[in-house]
């Protein structure tokens, strides 16, 4: 009886050792994929929003970001960048980047969407802007800064506002400017505003501001050079304009 019960344990743990020693290691592959889900544009009088929500399919997070191009005819008239946002597997996250025309028209546009290292490209659309607005200048640009990758800049107001869109045009066609949006300016206030962009390398350039608000019922633009700070009074500003960011 007891060899029987030895013979026993003994298949037994031959029988575990072999099941362990022949086990499988699966791994989950690991996939870069995005999905357009829609893309639409909304036009309010003198303001375009182009709004594009995108689905991560993949198995890995990534950041993301899109861009969309703007042509009168075959001209390209106008090329804007949303913020960078990270999208976890599963997620679906909506992009937003804003156009401002003086003019009503026929025009065309196509967005493009960068995430990990690929790019997704929508087809050319058409769409019309009926009528425009006569816009009143009513803000105020000062204490344009530019730092390493982030410019900051002082806006007020002649009139409250709201639904504000900062539109960075006129700059390096291969640097990265992300537009900025704010809910309301207060009369006479000061909104310290920070702006973030990418150059692939540094160098001095000039950069036109475009602020409008209310579907483009107030409008304003303005021309910067764009020097970054150096030395003590770089050091000073940079703090200076932190502080603000934190308080205002």
């Amino acid at each position: 009886m007891k060899k029987l019960i030895l013979s026993f344990v003994l298949c037994t743990l031959i029988l575990t050792k072999l099941s362990f020693s022949t086990s499988i290691d699966v791994d989950i592959s690991e996939e870069i994929k995005s999905k357009i889900i829609y893309e639409v544009e909304n036009i309010s009088f003198n303001v375009v929003k182009f709004s594009t929500e995108f689905y991560n399919i993949g198995s890995i997070d990534y950041n993301a970001r899109a861009r969309v191009f703007v042509y009168d005819n075959d001209k390209l008239i106008f090329s804007g960048w949303s913020q960078e946002r990270v999208l976890m597997p599963g997620d679906k996250k909506t992009f937003d980047i804003y156009w401002y025309s003086n003019y009503s028209g026929n025009y065309k546009f196509k967005l493009r969407f960068y995430f990990g290292n690929e790019i997704i490209e929508s087809e050319m659309k058409g769409f019309q802007i009926n009528e425009t607005l006569t816009s009143e200048d009513v803000f105020d640009i000062s204490n344009f800064r530019t730092y390493d990758n982030y410019i900051v800049f002082d806006i007020k107001s002649k009139k409250d506002v709201k639904d504000v869109v900062i539109i960075p045009y006129k700059y390096v066609p291969s640097w990265i400017f992300e537009q900025k949006t704010l809910d309301n300016i207060k009369k006479d206030s000061i909104k310290t505003v920070l702006i973030n962009f990418y150059p692939p390398a540094w160098r001095p350039f000039n950069i036109t501001l475009a602020i409008a608000a209310e579907n483009g019922k107030y409008f304003s633009q303005k021309n910067f050079q764009m020097k970054k700070e150096e030395g003590l009074i770089g050091l000073f500003n940079s703090i200076l304009d932190s502080l603000k960011l934190l308080v205002l």
